[in-house]
């Protein structure tokens, strides 16, 4: 089986992609829409799901669930004080059962559970999947918020399952951000990575480390207080005053123009993402009267700047917890739908001055490309062991490396010469693998020769806690004889050698095999360092 897909859900909206001939896609719905509205409503004869359903949301608002993930497993607490988005269904709590949704459906009152909800988006999802292969199981990986919990993890993993999906795994948005720029794929230094979301009702900030494939997030903090929906509502209430100037009505004093006015407003924000202005127009707005205006995207950033600087929030304070200078942030990721705004991109860099920030992918589809992209790995193991094999007991600890390794090509001082404080500078080391790196794992490295070529030189492969050797300001570092791990002279080198490969070989017992080959001199060598030092 070579197709698998990838999914993400969140409070407003859910996005497929596909992992088709070695590369993640993220593809269309009917419609053409690469993103779809999380939504379902419940009309007298039917169920309408995604867009038809946000469509159909000034009639049947409050038959319109939205938010269903916040809903999922969720306490009655947090049920309680929860309220339906823009007059849509709220969630009521039911004793020893959990949130539910009483909807109206003709004369009748149904009760409805977030995970049949759930089940009606994946089954909308599973249509679109079921387009792109021929195979009859669907392996997905399902890519959720980090705040999700046990309960609402269980509920999406069930409706998935009802929908015809088989669900491999579930992954966070700071993780699927790194794998869909590929990011794990770098193991020659450490990165510290810094994914921001920003979702309709959410914004979250999380800080990760990658070493050597290994993904590691640091911190995670979610912030509810600014996020998608609020710098729609900062439009709604802009358009609202305009509209009063001119016709001395409220569009806000019923559910029916509000929602109308809401609509506008968000298509605007979506225009002005990509557009310098945007037209805007309302029919029948109010009391019969259109509605037709134009923004430009200055006047959005002077409207909306102080709400996105808040967005930022949430990353601010995960790299703070994890006591990171901001200048120590190498790249920044940004999603969600919002993150398509250049004035919050041009924030993000501001804020992280040496990082460079990522948005070559659409913002909005990076998530679901990540969780395609680790499905395709995950779909790529070995097979599990016979029934009668002995099972191997599952681990949650990964073998990696204590410090980073490092290669320095030198000038030979004589075969047998000892590495010393004074004969060894660090200046020219490459990184093997960056402090981190899992086992196992191999690297190849074609690193020059001194010029004029010597008749001798050394190969010292060496440790050090992180890549600070490598930095400009302590390239000329003593190389200490207890931070070697091998050194070999090779000598009878001719004027016509110019290079030499080496092949690393880090094994599962933690020692590290080199092939060493240099082809003008014919020399062909190979070595051993045991297991222990790194």
């Amino acid at each position: 089986m070579s197709v698998s897909f990838g999914i993400y859900i969140g409070c407003s909206s859910c996005c497929i992609a596909v992992h088709k001939d070695g590369k993640s896609e993220v593809v269309a719905n009917a419609a053409g829409d690469r993103v779809t509205p999380a939504l379902v409503a419940y009309h007298d004869t039917e169920v309408v799901t995604g867009l038809a359903a946000k469509q159909g949301m000034i009639r049947h608002a409050g038959r319109t669930i939205q938010g269903v993930l916040r809903d999922a497993g969720a306490s009655e607490d947090e049920v309680v004080g929860q309220s339906g988005g823009g007059g849509t269904c709220k969630a009521m709590w039911e004793e020893g059962r959990g949130a539910r949704y009483l909807v109206q459906r003709g004369e009748k009152t149904i009760n409805v559970t977030p995970e049949d909800v759930l089940t009606h988006i994946f089954t909308l999802l599973k249509d679109i999947a079921s387009a792109h292969t021929s195979e009859s199981e669907l392996p997905v990986v399902v890519c959720l918020p980090g705040w999700s919990g046990e309960g609402a993890v269980t509920s999406v993993r069930k409706a998935a399952t009802r929908a015809a999906f088989s669900v491999m795994a579930t992954i966070t948005h700071p993780a699927a951000a790194v794998l869909a720029y590929g990011l794990a794929d770098d193991n020659q230094r450490n990165l510290n990575v810094v994914v921001i979301h920003c979702g309709g009702a959410t914004v979250s900030g999380g800080v990760v480390e990658v070493a050597g494939g290994l993904i590691t997030t640091k911190e995670a903090i979610t912030s509810t207080i600014t996020a998608g929906d609020s710098i729609t509502d900062i439009l709604v209430q802009h358009f609202a005053k305009e509209f009063y100037a001119k016709y001395k009505g409220d569009p806000l004093e019923n559910r029916r123009s509000r929602r109308k006015l809401y609509n506008a407003a968000e298509n605007c924000k979506h225009v002005l993402s990509t557009m310098s202005t945007a037209q805007v127009y309302v029919e029948s707005l109010w009391e019969g009267v259109d509605f037709s205006t134009t923004l430009s995207r200055a006047r959005f950033d002077g409207l909306v700047g102080p709400a996105l600087a808040t967005f930022l929030t949430p990353a601010r304070d995960a790299v703070q917890r994890c006591s990171l200078p901001l200048t120590q942030v190498h790249k920044v990721i940004l999603t969600g739908g919002s993150a398509k705004i250049p004035r919050l991109q041009q924030l993000a860099g501001e804020t992280f001055p040496n990082a460079t920030v990522l948005c070559s992918l659409a913002p909005d589809e990076v998530l679901a490309t990540g969780a395609a992209t680790e499905a395709a790995l995950l779909l790529a193991r070995p097979a599990p062991p016979a029934a009668n094999s002995p099972a191997t007991p599952p681990s949650s600890t990964v073998p990696a490396l204590a410090t980073s390794v490092f290669c320095l090509v030198s000038e030979g001082d004589g075969a047998g010469g000892e590495c010393t404080q004074r004969s060894t500078k660090t200046e020219g080391a490459e990184c093997v693998f960056s402090r981190g790196t899992p086992t196992h794992a191999r690297r190849t490295l074609t690193l020059p020769l001194p010029s004029p070529t010597p008749p001798q030189c050394r190969i010292i492969v060496f440790e050090a806690p992180d890549d600070s050797c490598l930095s400009q300001d302590t390239a000329t570092t003593p190389l200490l004889e207890d931070n070697v791990l091998a050194q070999i002279d090779l000598t009878s080198l001719t004027p016509d050698s110019k290079q030499l490969r080496l092949d690393f070989h880090l094994k599962s017992d933690g020692s590290l095999h080199v092939a060493l080959q240099e082809s003008a001199a014919k020399i062909n060598r190979s070595f051993v360092v045991e297991s222990g030092r790194s």
